[in-house]
């Protein structure tokens, strides 16, 4: 018995994101509602290499986000290391 080929959106709901990862599952969610749209305007099912394109935009948002948060936390804790060493005795 062969297996039925996994449709694009059985794919995608597939991927194995980390726990806590909030900004990747939104990505996710919001490409399996693209993806259910599109099957529902009668469109047929999106083919796979049609997926990247759609999940790009949101996917550099993300690293934007990601990108901008580390550089905040990086000065937070440089900050937080010149308060420590400021504390110190002399």
């Amino acid at each position: 018995m062969s297996e039925q080929p996994l449709s694009v959106a059985e794919m995608v709901a597939a991927w194995p994101l980390p726990p806590g990862a909030h900004l990747a599952d939104a990505v996710r969610r919001q490409l399996l509602a693209t993806l259910e749209a599109t099957a529902e305007q009668g469109d047929g099912e999106l083919a796979p290499e049609a997926l990247a394109p759609l999940a790009l935009a949101p996917l550099l948002i993300v690293l934007g986000r990601l990108e901008v948060d580390l550089a905040d936390a990086r000065t937070r804790i440089d900050e937080l290391e010149r308060a420590l060493l400021d504390r110190r005795p002399r």
